[in-house]
């Protein structure tokens, strides 16, 4: 059967048609900065009527958000302007009608990928870890992403940096303390190194004690509540997604050798097989009908 997946992101929304024989199209939007969500969501499917033009029709629709996905809201998306305020699952269903529409977190979705198609294959009880812009973790057992009570299952960008009993209001969460944006603020407020992004960051730190400090102090913080999830579901592998695996053995060589010494029984690490197209690949499969 003809199928569609569309994954909205912070800054874009990627799109692709899959029919028999293999035939497939996509297309991507860039989201524009302060850009509406209406408008995010007009564009979107301008292109989706395009692409099922294309291909003849689809018989049903998957999609991979950010946030915490209701009935008649999304939760907790604060990258897009008005994303939280919209109904969006109705808005999917008046432009696609009686078409199957399919709704699921991003970092979710991307774990069902994995599991289903990706690096994740094959491991009874694994997790999904996407390190971009925000934080998150998807813990996946039997092929099942974990959802939890409210769908916020993995949520530990929103974990606490430090311990607890230093908290209050300034203390920053986990994603704004080492998510790439929170990085990227950091690095601007430091005012003594080059950098401008996380990859520019992992470049300086080898000639930079402030840069080297900066990064070591946030893959620690990542790597603290990495542990806490691998005590709590006992993975045997954890597939790392998100902008951040850029800085390659930067980041996955700490990581392993921070886990390996913290756990009694130390999962593999891997890097996620489908990437920057895991969400996209995630939402094909929940249009398909194998969530």
């Amino acid at each position: 059967m003809n199928v569609l997946g569309i994954d909205f992101g912070g800054t874009k929304v990627a799109l692709r048609v899959e029919g028999e024989g293999g035939r497939a199209e996509e297309d991507r939007l860039r989201i524009g900065q302060g850009e509406p969500a209406d408008a995010v969501l007009h564009r979107t499917f301008e292109a989706s009527r395009r692409l099922v033009d294309r291909i003849g029709g689809v018989a049903s629709v998957g999609v991979s958000t950010p946030g915490i996905v209701f009935d008649d809201r999304v939760d907790l998306a604060p990258n897009v302007a008005g994303w939280s305020e919209l109904d969006l699952g109705a808005r999917l269903r008046v432009e696609f009608g009686s078409v199957k529409v399919s709704i699921e977190n991003d970092v979710k979705a991307a774990a069902l990928a994995e599991c289903r198609e990706g690096a994740l294959r094959g491991s009874s009880v694994g997790l999904y870890v996407n390190l971009g812009t925000g934080i998150a973790i998807a813990p996946v057992v039997d092929g099942q992403p974990l959802r939890g009570a409210h769908g916020a299952a993995g949520e530990v960008g929103y974990g606490i940096v430090g311990a607890v009993g230093l908290w209050d209001a300034s203390t920053p969460t986990l994603e704004e303390y080492a998510g790439g944006s929170g990085l990227e603020r950091r690095i601007a407020a430091a005012g003594d190194i080059a950098a401008h992004d996380v990859a520019e960051l992992v470049a300086d730190a080898r000639s930079s004690a402030t840069a080297a400090a900066m990064w070591r102090d946030a893959v620690d913080e990542i790597a603290r509540h990495l542990i806490t999830a691998a005590l709590t579901v006992d993975p045997s592998r954890i597939a790392i997604g998100g902008g951040m695996t850029r800085a390659g053995s930067a980041l996955l060589d700490p990581l392993s050798t921070r886990l390996a010494s913290a756990l009694p029984y130390a999962p593999e690490i891997v890097l996620s097989q489908f990437d920057a197209d895991a969400s996209l690949r995630g939402a094909v499969l929940l249009a398909r009908g194998r969530s």
